[in-house]
């Protein structure tokens, strides 16, 4: 079969037309280099638009303060009251401060951990506070630990655990909380 040179210049159009789109469409991507080489791209992070354009991971818990280890009490705040959406804070010195108790916080952050204040001189009850949670747990950051353990699935399905914290002498108990 003899080729004129117009079928043959059709012919390779056609396979630099194919090479061209195939080399677009490639899930392998390449990366070219100063002295104009092309390297494939190792899928590392190269601090592109796209990269740094990404959103940190949101989180979110359920926080609830008493004053006393009560679970029966807390659980049907936990099973019947309403949620109030509160943006955790970046760090201690930066958290909201509540001090309400009976109230079940919705605590979003993003990042790895988000902080939360409470503030015990709204109260006549001198303390300990007590935060049962669900979804996360919360460490105090400012203020004593006195008491951890799980909230047992037959007493209440909807918490899970609680921390009892002594009042600090500022009255400020700041919790460092985390998803589970």
């Amino acid at each position: 079969m003899d080729l004129s040179r117009r079928t043959a210049l059709k012919a390779g159009v056609g396979a630099i037309s194919m090479a061209v789109l195939a080399g677009c469409a490639s899930d392998d991507a390449s990366e070219e280099t100063d002295d104009g080489t092309e390297t494939p791209d190792d899928g590392d992070d190269d601090g592109s638009e796209s990269d740094l354009d990404s959103e940190p991971e949101e989180h979110s818990l359920e926080l609830l303060v008493e004053e006393s280890v009560a679970h029966e009490h807390a659980c049907l705040h936990s099973d019947f009251d309403d949620r109030t959406p509160l943006e955790a804070g970046d760090s201690s010195e930066d958290a909201p401060t509540e001090e309400e108790t009976h109230v079940i916080w919705e605590i979003s952050y993003e990042g790895d951990q988000g902080y939360f204040a409470f503030d015990t001189d709204a109260h006549e009850y001198d303390g300990p506070f007590v935060f049962y949670t669900a979804e996360g747990s919360a460490e105090p950051v400012e203020g004593t630990e006195q008491e951890r353990d799980a909230v047992d699935d037959d007493e209440c399905e909807t918490l899970d655990e609680y921390v009892e914290v002594e009042t600090p002498d500022d009255g400020r108990i700041v919790l460092e909380l985390q998803t589970s």
